[in-house]
């Protein structure tokens, strides 16, 4: 394994574009190989690609503690073969934190994946590189990491990572076909829990525990029915289907990838018998004794993350011609 450490131009960082298709995909060209033949994809299984959807988050502060949590790749303005990559994750992952750490899995010289190749990234005064959603009650927080790739790039190197986009997230006609029970899966670092042998993350199966369509509590958020520990915070939470799905018309044959949400927040049983919200923890000693989670997640849905594209045009981004965004209103 490769440490590096990385020293980001400032706009390059919020604002590089990078070549890539669309959807699930890979892998990722800088703004330099942009016009270049991104060559023949191999043939991977919607599971396989996921395994390259995230990427675990070390975060330390002054005082030497170290945390852990998971981020996810997400191409925002996509158009053609153009988008603006960055990773996802919750505020409370990377606030206070002086360092972090980003271990990004390379590329074959034939553009397939390099199981036992990463680079860890080295990020220093890591929480100012991230802009937090503008709604201070959302718990989501994106790094724009074209910067980081371009030095990849700049080296001879290429990173092999898979980004969900806006085609993934569940428009409303999506959301009104869902049932109050579907299968999700998440993806991240339970208990900072990684096979360091291949950079590769933890999949962990559940149910929506509340309708996805529905505002839990008359929040953008829903629960779901699985198992999560420290480390999970900023899991994408995906509806997932392999061969076929039930919908309210019936049963359909066919695989179903949709981003449902992010995790941020867990429900633990306390010992006098009150039930509390809390953000889920990145620390394991973060879970004391007297709070026992009960395997609820809650999830903020995914359509919060579409609002950082206003954000960045607000900031001075210009998409490309033609675009259209589903969050804010799109320049004419």
């Amino acid at each position: 394994m490769i440490s590096a450490v990385w020293s980001p131009s400032r706009r390059a960082a919020l604002f590089g574009m990078s070549a890539g298709f669309l959807g699930l995909h890979f892998p990722w060209i800088t703004k330099t190989a942009a016009q270049e033949s991104v060559g023949k994809t191999p043939k991977m299984a919607p599971s396989e690609l996921l395994l390259h959807s995230t990427v675990q988050i070390i975060s330390e502060t002054t005082l030497g503690a170290a945390s852990f949590g998971t981020g996810f790749f997400f191409a925002f303005f996509p158009q053609g073969n153009q988008n603006v990559p960055a990773i996802v994750t919750n505020k409370h992952v990377v606030a206070g934190a002086t360092t972090g750490h980003l271990k990004l899995t390379m590329q074959s010289a034939d553009g397939s994946v390099d199981l036992n190749n990463f680079v860890d990234f080295i990020v220093p005064d890591f929480a100012i590189h991230w802009i937090p959603h503008p709604d201070p009650a959302v718990d989501l927080t994106v790094m724009p990491c074209a910067g980081l790739l371009q030095q990849l790039e700049n080296q001879g190197k290429k990173a092999f990572l898979v980004t969900l986009d806006q085609s993934l997230v569940p428009t409303d006609a999506d959301l009104a076909e869902l049932t109050p029970l579907e299968d999700i899966l998440v993806v991240g670092y339970p208990n900072g829990i990684i096979d360091k042998a291949h950079n590769i993350p933890v999949f962990r199966r559940g149910i929506t525990a509340t309708p996805a369509n529905i505002d839990f509590n008359n929040t953008t958020e829903f629960l779901i029915d699985a198992a999560i520990f420290p480390g999970s915070s900023g899991s994408p939470v995906l509806l997932f289907n392999q061969g076929s799905y039930a919908t309210r018309q019936g049963l359909v044959i066919g695989s179903r990838v949709k981003l449902l949400g992010i995790v941020h927040a867990v429900f633990n049983d306390l010992v006098n018998g009150e039930i509390s919200i809390v953000p889920a923890p990145t620390q394991a000693r973060a879970v004391v004794n007297s709070a026992v989670p009960n395997n609820l997640g809650v999830c903020i849905k995914a359509s919060r993350v579409l609002e950082f594209e206003p954000v960045f045009v607000q900031r001075g981004f210009k998409p490309p011609d033609g675009y259209k965004m589903r969050a804010g209103s799109s320049p004419p």
